[in-house]
């Protein structure tokens, strides 16, 4: 429902069988919209230590070309990345999403990367720890929320969202991954529930007061990452939600689906996306010699059989 829809309910709602003007509620409509424009946009930060896949996970759930390693840290900086989605109504915006190097990368290093999170956690409506969901051992990360963490935004940390990377790696491990269903064998996905379990659990002990969600994905294989998203925007403070993207722009897990297990509509959607796209007459032209064009130029039926071959 588009943001005038919501409005209306909402006057329905609160009035009754009071009827407001419609001047007065085109007055409240500008307000709200004018607010929507100006509201600053949503600001992510995707934090953990290094090598868990934060790089990838962007790069999953937004497409946003951001380079991963695998073979050392190549994040040094706070990365802000500026991802274009729709607004109510269609207005174009943007929600900032912070690509955070990862903690404990080397001592050097780690004094300078923890002024950068202090710099950026104090700005931002919602951390994202994520985790590599194959390693129990979670003394840092405990570390980590308990010292150098809570002194910078408590109540951010109080909502955090906790990812758990990898999880087509946890045991009995990739092989006994659905390749065609893209989903983890039963036995998978009692460990993934076990580890989600003891991941709260720990969490708990050095943040009494987290109140966020725990979600296991896996970037590489595009999986579960709507729910990953929706815990995202949840967790952004109830006074910012409404600025929150109603399209989601999300690479689709079910890209990696055996079609004969998609339902009929994906289906079909599924081909129409694989069928290639027709050129751009600008790009046709520019490919043509002076004289190929000069021919075409001549010939109307010529020109419609380019046209009808070329799918424009």
């Amino acid at each position: 429902m588009d943001l005038r829809g919501i409005l209306q309910d909402l006057a329905k709602d609160l009035l009754g069988d009071q009827k407001m003007s419609d001047d007065d509620f085109e007055k409240i409509y500008q307000m709200i919209g004018d607010k929507v424009d100006n509201e600053p946009p949503p600001r992510f930060a995707f934090i953990g230590e290094t090598g868990v896949g934060k790089s990838s996970t962007v790069n999953a759930l937004f497409n946003a070309g951001v380079e991963v390693s695998h073979t050392e840290a190549c994040t040094q900086t706070a990365r802000g990345i500026e991802v274009s989605f729709n607004e109510l109504e269609g207005v174009n915006g943007a929600l900032i999403v912070y690509d955070m190097p990862g903690l404990g990368e080397n001592r050097l290093k780690q004094k300078e990367h923890i002024a950068l999170y202090e710099k950026v956690l104090k700005d931002v409506d919602v951390a994202l720890w994520i985790l590599d969901a194959q390693n129990r051992a979670i003394a840092s990360v405990q570390q980590y929320l308990e010292v150098e963490l809570k002194s910078i935004n408590p109540k951010l940390l109080e909502r955090m969202v906790i990812a758990l990377n990898k999880v087509d790696l946890v045991y009995p491990g990739e092989t006994h991954w659905h390749p065609l269903a893209n989903l983890p064998s039963e036995e998978q996905e009692n460990n993934i529930n076990g580890r989600i379990h003891d991941v709260k659990k720990r969490i708990r002990e050095v943040v009494p007061n987290w109140k966020g969600t725990i979600i296991g994905y896996s970037a590489n294989r595009r999986y579960n990452l709507p729910q990953l998203f929706d815990a995202m925007m949840d967790a952004v403070p109830k006074k910012r939600q409404w600025v929150v993207a109603s399209r989601k722009a999300l690479a689709d897990f079910l890209e990696l689906v055996d079609p004969q297990l998609l339902p009929p509509e994906k289906r079909r959607q599924r081909v129409i996306n694989q069928q290639p796209r027709p050129s751009k007459m600008s790009d046709i032209v520019a490919s043509m010699s002076p004289e190929e064009f000069a021919k075409i130029a001549r010939d109307k039926e010529a020109f419609l059989a380019l046209l009808k071959e070329r799918n424009l």
